[in-house]
């Protein structure tokens, strides 16, 4: 689906900050037909049929991970809410060669997010189409808590989900619309998993997926699964930054479309 813009509080734009981003960008190349354009700014742009899908820039502590932005009007003043808020600035508002002004935070629990002011560049220009990215969710042990904040720094609220019924979920809610998930850890995290926000592409056919990820070098951390919207895998990529990767079933694919 092509996107021209997106409201304030919503998440609008994914970055792989990789600790090699030559790697990363021939394993993500290979496994979803991206292409690479270089940004004004240093970084790269990840394309399919020509549109913004992801972003990917260097590491500066040498681990990889997905960041989920979220758009706002104002970046600095969404950044003294941050820490008013008791969340910690990571990297105060930067101008990216006019491209937008972003910054990077923590949440009180460790979760890493930045912001995005657009300036010539709104955010993601293709979602919800396969090898797209199609969710952004926080992964957390404490949904009171994590609501809390997001809902003093965005003005989220909280509701319970309905897609998955197999398990808790909740979702974001923004203005009256859905904007991305809330998921409470379970056992099968380890007990020093911090609170992280996840992001999710839609593919076709997970085991074909899974296969070829591990052809590619990534590591296969779970799946496929049936994950009651769709069979799911848990992905690490050759940097060490993982994601999840989801084919939809047919009503939600509609939904999403």
């Amino acid at each position: 689906m092509r996107v021209r813009g997106y409201a304030p509080a919503t998440p609008c734009w994914s970055v792989l900050s990789s600790g090699d981003p030559a790697a990363a960008a021939e394993f993500y190349c290979g496994l979803f037909g991206w292409t690479t354009e270089p940004t004004e700014d240093g970084a790269t742009t990840f394309l399919l049929h020509g549109l913004a899908v992801a972003g990917l820039a260097a590491s500066p502590s040498g681990r990889s991970a997905w960041l989920t932005y979220i758009s706002t009007a104002d970046a600095d003043a969404t950044t003294a809410t941050v820490a008013e808020a008791g969340g910690t600035v990571l990297q105060p508002p930067v101008d990216l060669a006019g491209r937008g002004r972003a910054a990077l935070f923590s949440d009180p629990a460790g979760g890493v997010f930045g912001v995005w002011q657009r300036g010539r560049f709104a955010g993601a220009q293709v979602t919800n189409e396969p090898s797209s990215i199609c969710w952004s969710e926080t992964v957390t042990r404490d949904v009171p808590a994590a609501a809390a904040f997001y809902g003093k720094v965005f003005g989220w609220t909280e509701q319970e989900g309905t897609a998955v019924v197999e398990h808790e979920y909740h979702e974001w809610i923004s203005a009256n619309r859905v904007v991305g998930g809330l998921s409470p850890m379970g056992e099968q995290y380890p007990p020093e998993t911090p609170q992280h926000w996840r992001t999710i592409f839609t593919i076709d056919d997970c085991a074909g997926f899974v296969e070829r990820a591990k052809a590619l070098g990534g590591r296969v951390l779970a799946g496929p699964i049936d994950a009651g919207i769709g069979f799911a895998a848990q992905v690490m990529d050759p940097t060490g930054g993982s994601f999840l990767a989801i084919d939809l079933v047919p009503e939600l694919r509609e939904l999403l479309g």
